[in-house]
């Protein structure tokens, strides 16, 4: 039977504020009353504790109730005090208690006065008569307990002392906010405000100073000071507490001690400061012993003192085992090359135990309840469960960690070293870690390059639960992929997203088969939704900027850079990227830019001076572009780009002794293009070293003996320099160009043979020339190119018509920013020498 509702609850409720009864105990109030003009008025001339006849409202009650001296004596005649109700005069002496209010009776005014004197401005006169007992119940309260105190010393020592806390406490919310320069100052003025409270006592004689407050605030400026890095500072406030003997933990403060010799890498006092501290803990405090002992191994392990280092892990882990110190104990084994130790090691991890998964803490609720279902709702995301996570997360990372070692440390037998680790996983409580392990041990495979051991061992996850299956099928698809298989790469991916549909990876393996096949609309969707479900991933964003560079959508390649930035504020392929783009859309200078600030993170990089160089040429500065090109050629001595342009800008201002150089580095960088080779020896003949140029000449000739420009060269430096060997040359020179007619005609041949058989029209010039070319082959030659008659010419190369451009001028590099720069052969005229004496090797370049 449920009880009935009370029908007159919440008629005794009011809102606190409305509560006037303890306001003559507020002493802000009090205070506030007295320095309006209510307060500096002159107190009445009737009884100050009785009310007054004036109509004030609250704030003139108030200041008759606040701090006014109080008199005894009885009013004067004809003054209009209240009289006392008759019911209320033993009320009255009974209230007469300081702060107590008189009776209700006692606040009706009074009628008559004592010595029937007239009162004035009334219209009632008074009766007359007089209450014998009014003189002696008359009582007026004492001195008010809210009078105004004047300050004290003490409380001004108090005073100071809660500015120093205040600051302090301002500190550490700023350290909390990561403000490490606003929590150093406050801090450093906490400390100075100490000094003048110590100070202040001294002078005023109040005592001694607070030796803890001293060395509490002392401290907080010392952590201050080591977390911004000042750790000189740091110290010299550790030792002043440490001599003072400030605070009685001093074996804290060692440890904070021996931190910062350890960040400065000293470590053996680090070692000495850890040993002292551990020694002055008491036994009751275990677990900072315990976490001073690891500090005291790991500073073995940076000292490589691996021996020392195991021993004392061997102990932590014999008295509290965990997994921090399981995997460096595991470590130092395997640095020291203790192969039985290292695997003893791993299986004293798996006796660690485990957390169990969020599956296990699933409560069966009924639906019906729901008070259980809003608290199964809240504690399934609570910071607990979120630091149960966190825990399981690392203890899977350190089990996986673990087994990596073990398996690489089996004396080249990986699989082996692997296949032990599964079974001993597979023995414990983290049997769900087995199936990982596997797919570890098939990149494993990978790192062999055995490639087929690795798909065959990732196949057989296809038929296992969701998640493995989708992990080995991305695995598999970003093989196939390697190996340019797309049609695998699509299957798998595709498998992937079946059994996953929100796995980032997959979508972006199935985003670049469609990017390898240039289907950028679908590599784009694909990329895009590979960011909607993970927001940090940095391969599906860069994968999205090439795509979106393809489709030239460059505004929106640049927001997506911003994007990008942010993730990787370092990362100069961003900045290159970004550059690209600027240059995409004529915003030479803003390219410049991000060129400059990749350059300042890669100063070695000679592929940035170039790309740097050919935008400041761009702009028309070449004497600038020279220094950037300079310094690519410096990184990068190999670039066949900048020695092309070194080579090319010396060339063009006159200077080829110095173009020779880069010209002979790009030989050797490419020995097998002639060009570079011809390009050499024309510098020295540019030069006047006619017999470095003959050399050059004849070594080209040795190694491309049917290159007919080159012999063209030697028969022109032979006839200046009056060398007998002109004609072996000439005679060559006929030859080659015979061998090349006859190539042409086969050429020309086969190809209308190819058309005839491919059922192609032929014109009927074509079916005449056909016909008549095996009964004259002259005149088809003649057709294609008259051969230089060498004996019914004056000079040796004055034929009537020039020679062909020869076929590696045209294999040059097409992205070089000047145009062909000028040469000394005069096409125009056709009837001079092609080589005479103002010849010029800029023929060669492009």
């Amino acid at each position: 039977m449920t009880d009935k509702p009370d029908s007159y609850s919440g008629f005794n409720e009011y809102n606190p504020l409305l509560d006037t009864d303890s306001l003559k105990y507020d002493t802000d109030l009090q205070q506030a009353v007295l320095k309006t003009s209510h307060g500096r008025r002159a107190p009445p001339t009737g009884l100050a504790g009785a009310g007054t006849a004036q109509k004030g409202g609250f704030f003139s009650r108030m200041k008759n109730i606040f701090g006014r001296q109080k008199t005894t004596a009885v009013p004067p005649p004809g003054t209009s005090s209240g009289r006392l109700g008759t019911a209320s005069r033993a009320a009255q002496q009974q209230n007469s208690v300081i702060g107590a209010p008189p009776g209700s009776a006692s606040r009706r005014l009074q009628t008559g006065s004592a010595t029937g004197q007239r009162r004035p401005t009334t219209a009632v006169q008074g009766a007359g008569f007089t209450t014998g007992a009014l003189g002696s119940g008359t009582t007026t309260l004492g001195p008010s307990q809210f009078e105004r105190k004047e300050e004290t010393n003490e409380d001004k020592a108090k005073k100071l002392e809660r500015t120093v806390l205040d600051l302090v406490e301002e500190s550490c919310l700023a350290y909390e906010k990561n403000d490490t320069k606003l929590a150093l100052e406050k801090s450093e003025e906490a400390m100075r405000n100490e000094k003048s409270l110590n100070r202040y006592r001294e002078e005023q004689n109040l005592g001694e100073s607070d030796l803890n407050l001293t060395g509490f605030v002392i401290l907080h400026c010392a952590n201050m000071l080591a977390k911004c890095g000042m750790n000189s500072e740091a110290m010299n406030q550790y030792n002043l507490i440490l001599k003072n003997k400030l605070l009685p933990v001093p074996s804290r403060l060692r440890i904070n001690i021996g931190n910062i010799f350890l960040r400065s890498k000293q470590y053996t006092k680090a070692l000495k400061m850890y040993r002292m501290a551990l020694d002055q803990i008491p036994e009751q405090n275990a677990d900072l012993k315990f976490k001073v002992r690891e500090n005291i191994a790991a500073t073995h392990i940076l000292m490589t003192q691996y021996a020392e280092a195991a021993q004392a892990y061997e102990s932590i882990m014999q008295e509290r085992p965990n997994y921090r110190s399981g995997l460096n104990l595991l470590l130092c084994y395997h640095t020291l090359g203790q192969r039985d130790k290292t695997r003893r090691a791993f299986s004293d991890l798996l006796k660690i135990p485990f957390l169990s998964s969020d599956d296990d803490y699933q409560a069966s609720v009924d639906k019906a309840d729901k008070h259980a279902n809003l608290v199964l709702e809240a504690t399934r995301d609570d910071r607990l469960r979120q630091f149960e996570r966190k825990r399981r997360r690392f203890a899977e990372h350190v089990i996986v960690t673990a087994a990596k070692i073990v398996g690489n440390n089996s004396d080249g037998d990986f699989v082996g070293g692997y296949e032990w680790c599964i079974e001993q996983v597979r023995n414990s409580t983290y049997l769900e870690l087995a199936s990982g392990l596997e797919i570890q041990k098939a990149i494993a495979y990978l790192r062999e390059d055995n490639f087929p051991k690795a798909i065959s061992t990732l196949k057989e996850f296809e038929k296992a639960e969701a998640k493995l299956a989708s992990a080995a099928s991305t695995n598999l698809s970003f093989l196939y992929f390697l190996e340019k298989d797309l049609n695998n790469a699509h299957k798998y991916a595709d498998l992937a997203l079946k059994t996953d549909k929100f796995n980032p990876a997959s979508l972006t393996n199935k985003g670049n088969c469609c990017y390898a096949q240039e289907d950028y609309d679908k590599a784009r969707y694909y990329y895009e939704e590979a960011l909607n479900i993970d927001a940090g991933s940095v391969e599906a964003l860069h994968n999205l900027i090439l795509t979106l560079m393809k489709s030239k959508q460059y505004q929106r390649v640049k927001d997506l850079l911003h994007k990008y930035t942010i993730i990787q504020p370092t990362n100069a392929q961003v900045f290159c990227l970004m550059a690209e783009v600027l240059e995409h859309t004529n915003d030479i200078d803003n390219a410049k830019s991000w060129y400059l600030q990749a350059l300042s993170t890669h100063r070695m990089d000679g592929h940035l001076h170039r790309r740097i160089g050919e935008v400041i040429d761009v702009q028309g500065d070449k004497s600038d572009a020279i220094q950037y090109y300079f310094d690519a050629f410096r990184h990068n001595p190999c670039d066949i780009k900048t020695l092309e342009w070194l080579a090319s800008y010396y060339i063009e201002t006159q200077y080829p002794e110095k173009a020779v150089e880069f010209c002979a580095q790009a030989a050797l960088v490419k020995p097998g293009e002639i060009k570079w080779h011809l390009m050499v020896a024309s510098c020295y003949r540019r030069t006047g070293d006619y017999t470095a140029a003959l050399e050059k000449y004849k070594w080209i000739h040795q190694h491309f003996p049917d290159d007919t420009d080159c012999i063209q060269f030697l028969v022109k430096i032979s006839t200046d320099l009056g060398l007998p060997e002109r004609e072996i040359y000439e005679n060559e020179l006929k030859k080659v160009n015979k061998m090349k007619e006859i190539q042409l005609q086969r050429k020309s041949s086969a190809d209308k043979s190819r058309n005839i058989v491919k059922g192609r029209k032929i014109s009927q010039v074509e079916n005449d020339g056909s016909h008549s070319k095996h009964d004259d082959n002259r005149q088809l030659s003649g057709r294609k190119r008259a051969p230089i008659d060498l004996d019914h010419t004056e000079g040796v190369f004055s034929q009537q018509e020039p020679v062909a451009v020869p076929s590696f001028v045209n294999q040059l590099s097409q992205d070089m920013t000047g145009g062909r720069p000028r040469t000394a052969i005069l096409k125009k005229d056709q009837n001079k020498s092609l080589f005479d004496e103002n010849d010029d090797a800029a023929e060669l370049l492009p």
